[in-house]
């Protein structure tokens, strides 16, 4: 009897080594589509240690590596979208003449329609064509004590094109320096002594265009016959230190600081004149 079974354990180890011989065969013989067959490449004429190397890809195995990722929900900065097509399906006019619309006549299907004299000042604008003689519709409001909603949309409207108006550029008859030049620092030595003197204020006792040449010259403005230009350097400088994000925070926190007690003297406002 156990002998009997002895041989039926061997019988079914033997069954079980078959079948999976069987599973590897049948996994090694179905070749894949386009997997890597030696006998493809036997008609080249090259050395046994080539061929060795060609037995080497078909021991290779790649390794399966698991990618970690993570799902997190995210709003995109764009979403592509494409804009509404005008198909030109309209209405017809009850008489039959054209009225153009969509050709000469913008076809908004949208419920919040445009200003005509808005949307044309917008194009006049961005077309630069400001000297082109032009019928221009003006807008009227009947009762306009009564609407005060469509009078606050049409200074939004107007103040929204003036914020996208870029600076008038103006074209200096004489050379002038550079806003960037004249942005750039004071030496150690002016500076200290602004420190201990201090900018001339408009309490001195000179006339106005005086006034303005010594200030134009403390800030390397170059002044002419003509103080139009220099002035308007001068302001454009302002206006680039007032905007500026790295001059700002300095100039805020110079705010918090009390001004000096002791003014300067007489003597040493002649004294920075006589320097200058």
């Amino acid at each position: 009897d156990d002998s009997d079974d002895d041989d039926s354990d061997d019988s079914e180890e033997d069954d079980s080594s078959e079948t999976d011989s069987e599973d590897d065969s049948e996994e090694h013989g179905a070749a894949l589509e386009g997997d890597f067959n030696l006998a493809d490449f036997d008609y080249l004429p090259v050395s046994s240690e080539i061929k060795e190397l060609f037995e080497y890809i078909k021991r290779y195995t790649p390794k399966t590596i698991d990618i970690e990722y993570k799902l997190q929900p995210f709003i995109p900065d764009f979403i592509p979208a494409v804009g509404d097509i005008d198909a030109f399906l309209k209405v017809p006019r009850p008489d039959g003449k054209p009225d153009n619309l969509g050709l000469l006549v913008l076809d908004e299907p949208s419920t919040k329609q445009s200003d005509p004299t808005v949307l044309s000042l917008w194009l006049t604008e961005n077309s630069k064509q400001h000297n082109i003689t032009q019928q221009i519709k003006v807008k009227s409001l009947e009762n306009a004590e009564r609407n005060p909603k469509a009078i606050e949309s049409w200074i939004e409207s107007i103040s929204e094109l003036h914020r996208c108006k870029p600076p008038a550029t103006v074209h200096y008859s004489r050379p002038m320096p550079d806003i960037e030049t004249l942005m750039q620092e004071w030496s150690p030595e002016f500076e200290e002594l602004l420190g201990k003197v201090g900018l001339p204020t408009a309490e001195m006792s000179c006339d106005l265009p005086e006034y303005i040449d010594m200030v134009c010259a403390i800030l390397d403005i170059p002044v002419y016959k003509s103080r139009i230009q220099p002035l308007h350097l001068l302001f454009s400088l302002y206006s680039e230190f007032k905007n500026s994000q790295h001059f700002k925070p300095l100039a805020e926190g110079k705010k918090g600081q009390s001004p000096p007690s002791n003014p300067p003297s007489q003597a040493v406002e002649a004294e920075v004149l006589s320097f200058t």
